[in-house]
């Protein structure tokens, strides 16, 4: 017996209204997904509270902490914002936009694409994005930053940055900056201890490290490359001239020593 065209056309609606139903529910699902998401993939060392708004849309506030067995935990200044763009979601692809002004001046944006054996997500604007904030809070990470008690200004500068999965490898291209002034640690009564930039450059499917000191009594160089999977480093640390004395305890927790340094092995 034929179908009439009435039933015909049945299962499309019921699809439709099934569909209809799911975005209107993902639309407006709220932001504590989001959070939920966050503490979930960084092992709770990042966690986002008083999640406000929507998941496409919302803000929360933002917790360092040492993750489920530590007792470290460190309140981030502000509020971060977010919002999700849907426009291209038909090509698979996201524009994802960040704001946080007690750390960054402006927004970062980033655009995340769907591939078929992976994904990719690109810094779009701007160009070059800096935010600062005090050492202090790395405290909340735990060991070795609550040891260190590190203390001065933090410069971050992203300069397009661009990380894609494939076939489960991670590759990394673009720059990461980041600029330690005027650190100093209640490890060592010399204050400050000195100043000191890490570059990290990916080229595809590995990245280099390098480590230099800018200035300052305890000397820091190192270099290392980050495979997509771990990272592998070595370095050395020693006192200026005439500063021995005052940086021997610093320095005997940092490394194994050899001669007038310490080594660094990661």
């Amino acid at each position: 017996m034929k179908a009439s065209p009435a039933a015909a056309r049945r299962p499309p609606i019921a699809a439709a209204i099934v569909l209809g139903a799911a975005w209107a529910v993902l639309a407006h699902a709220p932001a504590s997904w989001v959070a939920s998401a966050v503490t979930a993939v960084s092992g709770q060392r990042v966690q986002l509270c008083d999640a406000r708004g929507d998941w496409n849309d919302g803000e929360a506030r933002v917790v360092l902490s040492s993750g489920p067995q530590g007792r470290d935990a460190t309140l981030l200044p502000g509020m971060l914002h977010w919002s999700v763009g849907l426009r291209q979601i038909w090509r698979g692809a996201l524009q994802l936009q960040l704001r946080w002004p007690p750390l960054a001046q402006g927004p970062l944006v980033w655009r995340a694409q769907a591939r078929v054996h992976g994904w990719r997500l690109e810094q779009t604007l701007p160009a070059r994005w800096q935010a600062s904030f005090p050492a202090t809070l790395l405290e909340g990470l735990g060991t070795p930053w609550n040891t260190l008690a590190l203390r001065g200004l933090v410069r971050v500068e992203l300069r397009h940055v661009e990380l894609s999965s494939s076939a489960g490898r991670l590759n990394t291209r673009g720059g990461l900056s980041i600029d330690a002034s005027g650190m100093s640690s209640r490890l060592s009564a010399l204050s400050p201890l000195g100043s000191y930039r890490v570059d990290l450059v990916g080229n595809g499917a590995s990245a280099g490290l390098s480590l230099r000191t800018v200035s300052g009594a305890l000397v820091l160089a190192g270099d290392g490359v980050w495979n997509g999977q771990r990272l592998q480093f070595s370095g050395t640390a020693r006192a200026a001239p005439g500063e021995q004395q005052s940086l021997a305890t610093l320095l005997g927790l940092l490394g194994r020593r050899e001669g007038d340094h310490v080594r660094i092995a990661l």
